[in-house]
Order: C-alpha cells, then structure tokens, then sequence
C-alpha cells in the first residue's frame, strides 16, 4: 500500500507532513508564494482503493471534519497536544479491544515463538 507523501500541493498550498501514526498525521499548511507554516492540520489518515490503487490518503475539503480527530490549529504546540491526545484515545480503544478478546487460558499457554 501507498503511504502518504511527506509535502505535496493542493489547492494551491503546500502540505507538508511533520508527525504521524498509524491513524493520525499533522500537517503544516504553507501558502503558494511562501513556504513559512500558515497554520496545521490533525487529520486522520484515510485508506482508498479507487482508479489510482490501494494508499493512504488525507480527507478532501468535503470530507475534512466529518470524523471527530480532524481539526485546524494556528499553533504548533496545540496541534501536537491535540495528536497525543488523540493517539493515547485510539489507543486506550485498541487496547480495550484486546483485553476481551485475550483470555486468561490463552496466556498461560506456552506459545512457540518463545
């Protein structure tokens, strides 16, 4: 699968990629004749499979905003505050997950890959 891409253009403004995870990305968003950060975009990364293939993809301006953890920041600091947040709330949902689908029986056997 295709991963995002670490800047590119699009409506005439330049993305590029300063942090990310499995599930989330920050981009810093500069405008056409000047490269200096604008403002910040958390978004959560999208999984297409269309005309171009199978990849990772940012929301599109329709788009931006319909899950909860997109959001615009003016401030570096609130952006990557706002990430954490988020990474540590997926991940608490992702552990939770796992802890009922792990019994007690599963643990105690030995397993071959130790």
């Amino acid at each position: 699968m295709e991963k995002l891409k670490e800047s590119f253009n699009r409506q005439n403004l330049r993305y590029t990629l300063l942090k990310r995870d499995e599930q989330l990305a920050i981009f810093g968003i500069s405008g056409t004749f000047n490269y200096n950060i604008l403002h910040y975009e958390v978004v959560m990364v999208r999984i297409r499979d269309d005309q171009y293939g199978h990849r990772e993809s940012v929301p599109s301006d329709e788009e931006f905003g319909k899950t909860k953890p997109d959001r615009h920041f003016q401030k570096i600091v609130e952006a990557l505050t706002y990430f954490d947040e988020w990474t540590a709330r997926l991940m608490q949902g992702v552990g939770e997950k796992d802890e009922k689908v792990v019994t007690h029986q599963q643990i105690e056997k030995p397993s071959l890959l130790y």
